[in-house]
Formats: structure tokens, C-alpha cells, sequence
């Protein structure tokens, strides 16, 4: 029973882990580039005691910050400075007080700085992974490999100029992870490092990868999974009230 018992615990708190994973997806399904977060694998294990006849089970979690590397659906804005990636790939970021990271999200702007910025406010770095100034402009360009170009303002109509290029990684022969920040870095903790070999597509934005019915259906079985953990316990509870009984001294 005790076994069982142990068992059945470890079985809610997965099934409670992997609901919270679920709902995180659900929270960001409206999220620009957002990467499903997979649902970690979890396992029991069990430790016995030499000459003891206690056992213990104990909840075993591996994948911590896996994620979902699935291309979300492309969408046209034509909005010059919405850029999204085609295939695999990552524009180098940086958000306020944390290392540098890896972001698919492409809905750009110019903030009150100057600096180039997505939707969360964070910098987009260049291929030396350094904020991108940006000029007041009339038009601005961007190429399919990163290469950033503006019409300035008080320059002649048609003329461009190069001013950087955007900072692309393609991860290629790397493994990606979310860290405890939810940003995207190299699983080994190497330093992000440009290559240029992505695809960018300006006037697009990649919409989250997260799909509500998979997330909803999923939470459905989780909710079972948790139900049926908190039956086996009462049954557990059961069997061993109904065994003590069985062992106790008649009473005279």
C-alpha cells in the first residue's frame, strides 16, 4: 500500500506540472513567435532501504525547458518593420539586466532612443550583438539576410543606407532550451554566437506555435490523470484501514 500510496502522489504532481505547462502555452497562444513549451518527462523512482521492508517512491523530472521548435504560421502585415524568420533560426536579443538571447519574435519598433526593439521591449542586437541604432528615416529595408537599410529623412528620395545588419543565429548543430528566465539560449551554456545563415521576410510577423485545441484536449486528460490518482489513494487508504482491522486483538 505504501508503494501505491507513494505511486499515486508522484502521478498528481505530474499531472498538476504538466497542467501548468499547459496553461503557460494557453496564456501565450496570442504571443508573437512564441515556442510551445514541451511537457517535461516525468518518471518514478523507487528507493528501497537494505533489510527494510519500507519502500519510498520518489518523482524523477527530466527536459526541464524544452520547447517546441515548430515553425508557427507566417502573417502578412506589411508592416515594414515586422520581420519574421523563415525556417529555422533566431534574432539575438537582450532584455534589461539579463544575458543575451535567442527570440523569434519579430514585431519590431524604433523606441524614443533610437534603438531597433520587439513587441516585449527587448533590444535586437546586431551581428556584433550590439544594440541597433536606428536614424529617423523615411523608408526602412530589410533584407533576407539581415542586412538593415534606411531612406533618412533628409537624405535624397531613393537613396538608401546600410546601417547595420540584424543579428541571426541559426542554431545549426545546437540545442536550444528556455532558461528559468524564459529566454531561449544554447542548452550548454555557450556563448550566443551570430552566423547570418537565417532567412528574414520583412512585412511578416510568425504567430506562437501553440495550438488550443491540442493544449485543451491534453489539460482534459490531465484533469483525469489527477482524478483517478485521488481515487487510488482513497483506495489505498481503504485497503490498509480495512487491514489493520483485520489484525487487531478482539477486544473482551
Amino acid at each position: 500500500m505504501d508503494k501505491m500510496i507513494h505511486l499515486s502522489l508522484n502521478s498528481l504532481d505530474i499531472a498538476l506540472r504538466k497542467q501548468a505547462i499547459s496553461a503557460q502555452n494557453l496564456s501565450n497562444v496570442n504571443v508573437t513567435g512564441f515556442r510551445r513549451d514541451v511537457y517535461e518527462n516525468f518518471a518514478s523512482l523507487y528507493l528501497r532501504a537494505e533489510d527494510q521492508l519500507d519502500t519510498r517512491a520518489f518523482a524523477v523530472t527530466t527536459g526541464s525547458g524544452e520547447f517546441d521548435e515548430q515553425q508557427g504560421r507566417m502573417r502578412a502585415t506589411n508592416q515594414p518593420t515586422d520581420l519574421a524568420i523563415d525556417g529555422k533560426g533566431y534574432f539575438a536579443s537582450k532584455r534589461d539586466g539579463l544575458e543575451n538571447s535567442l527570440t523569434r519574435r519579430g514585431d519590431m519598433s524604433v523606441s524614443v532612443e533610437g534603438n531597433l526593439v520587439n513587441g516585449q521591449g527587448a533590444l535586437i542586437l546586431s551581428e556584433t550583438l550590439q544594440p541597433i541604432q536606428v536614424p529617423p528615416f523615411r523608408e526602412i529595408y530589410v533584407r533576407e539576410d539581415g542586412k538593415l537599410l534606411i531612406e533618412p529623412i533628409n537624405g535624397e528620395p531613393g537613396v538608401t543606407q546600410l546601417i547595420g545588419s540584424i543579428g541571426l543565429v541559426s542554431g545549426e548543430g545546437q540545442q536550444m532550451r528556455k532558461d528559468l528566465d524564459g529566454e531561449i539560449r544554447p542548452a550548454d551554456g555557450a556563448p550566443i554566437v551570430t552566423d547570418q545563415n537565417v532567412n528574414v521576410k520583412q512585412g511578416y510577423i510568425e504567430e506562437s506555435n501553440v495550438s488550443v485545441i491540442d493544449e485543451l484536449v491534453a489539460s482534459m486528460g490531465y484533469q483525469r490523470s489527477y482524478e483517478m490518482n485521488l481515487k487510488l489513494i482513497k483506495l489505498a487508504s481503504d485497503l490498509d484501514q480495512g487491514t489493520a482491522s483485520l489484525l487487531r486483538m478482539p477486544s473482551n
